[in-house]
């Protein structure tokens, strides 16, 4: 008697958008922590910043390829909090959004750009497994 077991593992980014989806929690905490940050340099409360900064690299290490994090991490560890205030008012003027590393469905979808042989149709991953 033959079995066969199968199943897909759909792993379609766009059922992870949505604002009470792991995703967007997670990029809403993350924008809550960096408020939290901007609004403790502003304020010229350096203890605060430092505390902010850490709480924000720590929720989500990504960030930490932020090239203005990373001024305002290294103004706020030298006690230069002017220039941890100018690093804020740049990461501001820049539209406020922290680079980040990319996510294992964006890294999949630039493999597949990279290997058109197993191309990535419009960032759906798809396994498909036969057992």
């Amino acid at each position: 008697m033959d079995t066969s077991i199968s199943f897909r593992v759909n792993g379609d980014s766009r059922q992870w958008r949505g604002n009470h989806s792991p995703q967007g929690d997670r990029q809403n905490r993350r924008k809550q922590k960096l408020e939290v940050l901007l609004q403790s340099i502003e304020s010229g409360d350096l203890d605060s910043a430092r505390q902010a900064f850490i709480a924000l690299v720590n929720f989500d290490p990504s960030v930490s390829v932020d090239p203005y994090l990373s001024k305002i991490g290294a103004a706020l560890q030298s006690s230069h909090l002017n220039a941890a205030k100018h690093f804020a008012k740049e990461l501001q003027n820049h539209g406020g959004q922290l680079q980040t590393l990319p996510t294992d469905v964006q890294a999949i979808k630039q493999l597949g750009e990279k290997h058109p042989s197993h191309p990535v149709n419009s960032g759906h991953v798809k396994v498909d497994m036969y057992l």
